[in-house]
This record gives C-alpha cells, structure tokens and sequence, in this order.
C-alpha cells in the first residue's frame, strides 16, 4: 500500500530536496512550485497527505489550504518565526526542517493507512 504525499514549495531546490529524500516505494511524492497549479491537481486527485510552504508566490500556505477538502491532513513548514495563520492545520513544522520531524509525521500516515 502506497501513500501518495504532495507538498507545495515555490523554490524548485526545495522541493527536488523533499522529494529525492522522502519518496521510497511505500512513499509517492509529489511537488508542486506554483499554488495554483497544486489546487487544481489536489481537487482532482487527493493526496493521503500534504505540506504547504507558508510564504508561497502570491499566497500563502493557509489561504491554499482553506481552499483544500477540510478532512485531508495538512502540515505546514515555515520559516517564520512569527507568523499568523487563521487556518487549524495538523501540525507545524520549522524550517530549516529537521528530515527526521517529516518523516514521522509521514510515517505516522503510513502506519495508518496501513491498518485502515
């Protein structure tokens, strides 16, 4: 069983890194550099899990994902020491990210949908 993980981040580098570090066969990344590219591919095709960069071109990580089915579990990474969200995500994740802090918040989903 395969959990599909999207993650939205505007710098290419950033998400070639997530992508070449988290995928395995359990594991399908998915990333995308523009917001509003990665809306109309969430809405057509759900992931089982999603990070959204806070500051993204044009928007920001919470206004993508207020747009996004309200059920999918949502993770944000920021940078920001100080920022204000008006959206619940499930978590919150500091950038520079710690590899290990992803990996079991994607673990955790795996495990799960494994036993679903």
């Amino acid at each position: 069983m395969q959990l599909k993980v999207y993650y939205i981040e505007d710098e290419e580098s950033l998400c070639e890194n997530f992508k070449d570090y988290f995928s395995s066969a359990e594991v399908i990344v998915t990333t995308f550099s523009d917001p509003q590219t990665a809306i109309a591919h969430i809405q057509a095709h759900p992931p089982d899990l999603l990070f959204i960069d806070y500051r993204l071109s044009g928007t920001t990580g919470d206004k993508v994902a207020k747009l996004l089915e309200p059920k999918l579990p949502k993770f944000l990474i920021t940078g920001d020491i100080c920022f204000k969200t008006e959206f619940k995500f499930d978590g919150v994740i500091s950038k520079p990210y710690d590899e290990s802090a992803v990996a079991s918040v994607i673990s955790s989903h795996l495990s799960a949908k494994k036993t679903a």
